[in-house]
């Protein structure tokens, strides 16, 4: 299977990935996030990098592979606590929090 990468987010965020041969997406609002993620999902073999701020729009990649990534602003915790539910999911361990990797620890 062939991998298609796309970057969606605001043209700020998105462009550097056209360096890796990325299909970028430049977003203004959530709803174009959303429309992109949409259409970027479509596709076989998607994988999308999706800017920090538009994160919910993750919600609609029905099927393909989602990386939310911090913008140029800085991570504002949303991919960082998303890296962390992911981890503690599949290992049953919330190795972020042991190793100090900042935010807030779970109870």
């Amino acid at each position: 299977m062939k991998v298609v990468l796309h970057a969606v987010g605001r043209s700020q965020d998105v462009l550097p990935y056209l360096a890796i041969g990325a299909l970028v997406r430049e977003v203004q609002n959530s709803q174009e996030a959303v429309e992109a993620v949409k259409a970027a999902a479509r596709q076989e073999g998607a994988l999308i990098l999706l800017s920090e701020e538009f994160a919910a729009a993750g919600e609609y990649a029905a099927g393909a592979l989602v990386f939310v990534s911090p913008g140029v602003r800085g991570a504002e915790s949303v991919a960082l606590e998303k890296t962390r539910e992911l981890v503690t999911r599949s290992l049953g361990v919330d190795l972020i929090a042991k190793a100090g990797g900042g935010g807030r620890k779970r109870e």
